[in-house]
């Protein structure tokens, strides 16, 4: 299974055929979009890749997930949970072999500050909540954390200004308990499990000030010896179709 996230920016008006060929390139099997406001422009990509889509409004922003395999059933946590997430959507799909994999879509609060990850750590724990019947079951959790990793080298001088600022109000540190937590619930890093030397040092946000890696591939439930690949899709269409790059991995 070749699995993509992506935020695609704003809805991604005006943007659709660029950001549906910066995937299409990736030849993926499920896509998660976050930022995805603008249903006329999931419904462009979709048709342009031929897959099924669900596509689930949240409180500032939407989530959608594509699928070129059935998608049995679908959740829209981010209404269901009584939150202010970005955007929480579930998918159940069902791939050719008949296995059924549940795939998940989440947009976190935004930001570098201590109290926005306050705020993360209070979304992540209703996340767990409400995924707690996929414990031990294997399950994709995908999309923009707005979160750090414990094991990046963050260079601060190549992030937005507004990041270096909250950088400094933290007392030159950004907070990464949220990746921490789930790391210590058994989810698994697919780029950091692949490429480790990329997952430190490589970064998702922006395109134009990539100093953060934010956006992430988790996968819980499997053993890490299923990953066949991941990575950050760099190229030059991706470097302008959104403010974030592309995450990918493939799972055996």
């Amino acid at each position: 299974m070749r699995i993509v996230s992506y935020n695609i920016l704003d809805g991604g008006e005006g943007r659709a055929d660029p950001l549906a060929e910066v995937i299409e390139a990736q030849r993926p099997d499920v896509v998660a979009l976050v930022e995805a406001g603008n249903l006329d422009v999931v419904e462009r990509i979709a048709r342009r890749l031929k897959m099924d889509y669900i596509h689930a409004p949240g409180a500032r922003h939407s989530g959608a997930i594509l699928s070129r395999f059935t998608i049995k059933s679908t959740i829209n946590h981010a209404l269901l949970a009584g939150d202010r997430f970005n955007s929480f959507v579930e998918a159940r799909i069902i791939d050719p072999a008949g296995a059924e994999w549940p795939i998940i879509a989440l947009h976190l609060a935004a930001r570098a500050s201590e109290e926005r990850e306050h705020e993360r750590e209070r979304q992540i724990k209703i996340v767990m909540d409400r995924l707690a019947n996929l414990r031990g079951r294997p399950h994709i959790l995908a999309g923009d954390f707005n979160a750090n990793s414990p094991i990046q080298q963050i260079d601060v001088a190549k992030c937005k200004w507004k990041t270096q600022q909250e950088w400094k109000d933290n007392g030159d540190m950004i907070p990464r308990r949220v990746i921490q937590s789930l790391l210590d619930s058994g989810y698994t890093d697919t780029l950091h499990a692949a490429s480790p030397e990329v997952a430190m040092t490589a970064g998702t946000s922006s395109t134009q000030f990539p100093g953060q890696r934010i956006d992430y591939i988790f996968m819980h439930g499997m053993d890490r010896t299923r990953i066949k690949s991941a990575r950050i899709e760099t190229d030059r269409l991706a470097k302008y179709a959104s403010d974030h790059f592309p995450v990918f991995a493939e799972l055996e």
